[in-house]
């Protein structure tokens, strides 16, 4: 070994990802420490003669382990520690020798034979990945009492047509998986099932699930968190569900009641403190870009903290707005600012509003993918959960949903809040 190697002077073991000894067999548990030790010694500077006469592993084992813990894992990071399992795989099994007539008559030595017959005709992996795409397959769970286990339904008649794809692309009757019995039909559902299982989202599609929410997208995984607070908010509208009136004296002194069509609630929320800037209530159909400017101008204000009349209702000792606890916060402004893409959003007098006197970035993010804000999502859930839930009148959140026949009022304004 040569301790000059560019890969091993700059090794982070406090980086490695880390393996669950628990989880390990006695006998795997003790050839795993027994290489973490040996590697540990050797960051450390001890000379291999050392590390053999403790370990009992010699520089060309030790070389051979620093190499699989370097490799890189298909997560997209280093193997570390996890290359020290015994028996674990850190690299995918490549054939290099043919396919003779020997192997194709005593079925036996045609391991790695499919993935070099795709490596040889890429336009069948193609196809393959097509038909998966398209839910060509699907999967139904099999119930067994050990491990999840399930089945591929629409197998051989894929299978069928994988071989005219084969013929068309022209592999002949004496070439593999044309010349055997089965004709590869056991491999290429291997090979279908660890495609399928590589992505939940195709896997959920070819199990049945129409709706799939909260799968990362590729852009929310590139999107870096707050780091700091007023650095990215999130706005918001929601619409209350629950039915509400407005009590008022006409001139004989007589209450008159109104209900209220629909209530709106705009916020906007700071994501690295979780902390509400500001909220408007808008009593009408839709919020229009004037309700959303007025949002902004009370999350900039500083907070006056309201007057309650009823009894023991207020803000307690933790609560209330950023800047009426810290008035320096009074007028601050911040970097970015997360919404959707609603008309009133993205109107030209909020994109002036908030690019030339607030000076922030907007971020429409894609649409139809609420959990681009999650935050904001989550605090009009906790909203409908504690506060709309338990009231009556309450619409619910579908006309399946049971909390709506329990607070259903029978159309008795009086008893709407």
């Amino acid at each position: 070994m040569n301790r000059r190697c560019l890969a091993f002077q700059n090794m982070e073991l406090d980086l490695w990802p880390v393996v669950d000894r628990a989880a390990l067999s006695p006998e795997k548990r003790a050839f795993f420490e027994l290489r973490l030790k040996a590697i540990d010694a050797y960051a450390m500077g001890a000379t291999l003669r050392e590390i053999e006469q403790e370990t009992g592993i010699n520089g060309r084992q030790l070389h051979r382990t620093l190499k699989r813990c370097l490799q890189q894992a298909e997560d997209g990071r280093i193997y570390g520690y996890r290359g020290l399992i015994k028996h674990s795989r850190v690299g995918a099994y490549l054939r290099t020798e043919g396919i003779s007539d020997l192997h194709v008559s005593s079925k036996s030595g045609l391991a790695g034979a499919f993935a070099m017959l795709l490596e040889s005709y890429p336009i069948l992996c193609k196809w393959i990945a097509q038909k998966i795409k398209q839910h060509s397959i699907s999967v139904i769970q099999v119930n067994t009492e050990g491990k999840l286990k399930i089945r591929l339904k629409g197998i051989k008649n894929l299978h069928a047509s994988f071989i005219i794809q084969c013929r068309g692309a022209g592999i002949s009757a004496t070439e593999y998986p044309l010349n055997t019995d089965r004709m590869g039909i056991g491999a290429f559902a291997s090979f279908v099932k660890r495609e399928m299982l590589a992505n939940f989202g195709t896997t959920a599609h070819a199990a049945g699930a129409k709706n799939l929410k909260g799968l990362p997208q590729p852009v929310v995984a590139t999107q870096k968190g707050a780091t700091y607070p007023y650095q990215i908010v999130e706005f918001d509208g929601h619409r209350l569900d629950v039915r509400l009136k407005i009590v008022i004296q006409d001139p004989l002194g007589l209450e008159q009641e109104f209900e209220i069509e629909r209530i709106w609630l705009l916020v906007i929320i700071d994501v690295c403190t979780r902390a509400v800037l500001g909220y408007h209530l808008v009593l009408s159909r839709e919020y229009s870009r004037y309700d959303v400017i007025k949002t902004i101008e009370k999350a900039i204000t500083p907070h006056t903290s309201k007057i309650f009349q009823l009894p023991n209702v207020g803000y307690g000792a933790s609560g209330g707005f950023p800047s009426g606890k810290l008035p320096e916060l009074g007028y601050a402004i911040w970097e970015r600012m997360r919404l959707d893409n609603a008309k009133a959003n993205l109107s030209n007098e909020t994109i002036t509003a908030l690019c030339e006197f607030i000076g922030c970035a907007v971020d429409a993010g894609p649409p139809h993918h609420p959990d681009d804000r999650p935050y904001i999502e989550r605090f009009f859930g906790t909203i409908a959960n504690s506060l709309s839930a338990r009231m009556p009148g309450y619409t619910g959140s579908c006309t399946a949903d049971v909390r709506r026949a329990l607070a259903d009022v029978k159309g008795n304004l009086r008893l709407f809040v």
